[in-house]
């Protein structure tokens, strides 16, 4: 295998990472990547997706993750109605039956073209990243339309090797109630490892237990106490002696506050923003082709001034800065912004292209590419005072002060609290009660069952 691909190299004291790639490259099935917040999945999806030698598909649940991963949606490749689908569903059956009052069939609701059905024939590794957001009709749909359209229905998806990628502690997908009255008639949970296809054919499991993001082991321990809900009294009392009101009260510190809810971060920004005496001033983004809202990494109309606290969600190529970099602008102009870092410490910062890619069958060359189907130029930064904890997700941070007195789903605290390289950067605004520490008994089954895989592969490394 390679040992550099696209800045990455491999690291000789991660052999979950590297028996990962190997598997991927000389296998086919079912592979299940997780890991723990920071142990590397994002570098691990970026390093396969180059060095895999296969024609290769990247997905994901939503717009935002697609983007980050390079990829398309789930929805948009596959041509899907946001819709629930049962395993009986008409919309999915290759023909009907000469009694049925709908004869209509899955080539009557999926009329892909010929070049699309090229496509998917030919491909030959699908990554879904974000899985813990998939939610599992969704999945049996995605096996369906594989196994129909490249004619190889007694093969789970197709024939085709899928990697998928997440974690279940973190955000789950999600259910509405009336979607899940109907859906838990089939499904034994809302989550993807509940598929019909992931229930009969178990995916290869390979856990990263490298930790990148937190060097503390004593955080780390902490962390991951709290992914699984088994704290301790102890536990609770470490977590709570980061509740510290003096820090909270000082908002001259670059702490980024991580809440749950959209509308207490919205109205954090707005009157943070407000509370500068400083001009504002309003960048439009240049949107060309098709770029839904779905997929905005930040928004169309930025309104910045100087002293605003902002928060990078681009990695630099010069690595100047990084993904969730934390920043304070000082200056605002019509093609740059000028932002501080450190203290003394200025960069100058261009707007940025983003790209929404599909992915098209070249009858030429044989290979699938990658077509850019519209284009989003705005400057790679937003207001971050506050974030949500779904927006954080995947992103570092040097200093956090956790807002999530009031998380109401599982992963949520876990989720907040492992964005943060260190428990002495962590701040809690209040203190947090063992209630709030959620994670969901389904997916503690589902790692049972994790284990014995992972015993599986300790006994390979040997």
């Amino acid at each position: 295998m390679p040992r550099k691909v696209d800045n990455i190299e491999l690291d000789d004291n991660n052999p979950e990472f590297n028996y990962a790639v190997d598997l991927v490259r000389s296998s086919g099935g079912i592979v299940y990547l997780t890991g723990k917040a920071g142990s590397g999945k994002t570098t691990f999806l970026k390093y396969i997706r180059e060095a895999s030698g296969k024609q290769t598909v990247v997905l994901a649940p939503t717009g935002v993750a697609a983007l980050n991963a390079g990829g398309q949606t789930i929805h948009s490749f596959f041509r899907i109605a946001p819709s629930i689908y049962l395993p009986d569903d008409y919309r999915l059956r290759a023909e009907a039956k000469p009694d049925d009052d709908n004869q209509s069939t899955i080539f009557d609701n999926f009329k892909y073209r010929r070049p699309h059905k090229k496509l998917i024939k030919n491909m030959e590794l699908l990554i879904i990243d974000e899985v813990s957001m998939v939610r599992c009709d969704l999945l049996d749909v995605v096996d369906r339309l594989l196994r129909v359209f490249r004619e190889k229905e007694d093969k789970p998806f197709g024939g085709v090797q899928v990697l998928l990628i997440g974690d279940a502690f973190q955000l789950p997908p999600i259910a509405q109630g009336d979607h899940w009255n109907l859906l838990k008639t089939h499904y034994e949970t809302p989550f993807f490892f509940s598929s019909k296809v992931l229930t009969e054919y178990k995916p290869k499991y390979i856990e990263l237990k490298k930790i990148y993001r937190q060097k503390d082991q004593l955080f780390i321990d902490l962390l991951n106490k709290i992914r699984t809900n088994q704290v301790t009294d102890e536990d609770m009392q470490l977590l709570n002696s980061r509740f510290l009101p003096a820090i909270v009260k000082n908002e001259n510190l670059n702490y980024v506050i991580i809440a749950t809810h959209n509308n207490l971060v919205d109205a954090t920004n707005k009157r943070k923003l407000l509370e500068l005496e400083t001009d504002e001033v309003r960048y439009e983004a240049e949107i060309t082709g098709d770029f839904p809202d779905s997929m905005l990494p930040t928004d169309k109309f930025l309104n910045l001034k100087v002293g605003a606290q902002i928060m990078f969600i681009k990695n630099d190529a010069e690595k100047r800065f990084f993904n969730g970099k934390i920043a304070k602008i000082k200056k605002l102009e019509k093609d740059r912004i000028i932002v501080e870092q450190e203290v003394g410490s200025n960069i100058e910062v261009k707007r940025f292209i983003w790209h929404n890619i599909h992915y098209k069958w070249n009858e030429i060359s044989k290979k699938i590419e990658e077509t850019i189907m519209g284009e989003f130029c705005q400057f790679p930064v937003k207001l971050a005072w506050s974030v949500t904890v779904h927006k954080c997700q995947g992103l570092t941070f040097d200093n956090v002060i956790a807002d999530i007195g009031q998380s109401f789903s599982p992963g949520q605290v876990y989720v907040a609290l492992s964005r943060c390289t260190s428990l002495e950067g962590l701040v809690l605004k209040t203190k947090i009660n063992r209630s709030a520490i959620k994670t969901d008994p389904n997916v503690i089954k589902f790692t049972e069952l994790e284990d014995k895989y992972e015993n599986d592969f300790q006994f390979i490394l040997k």
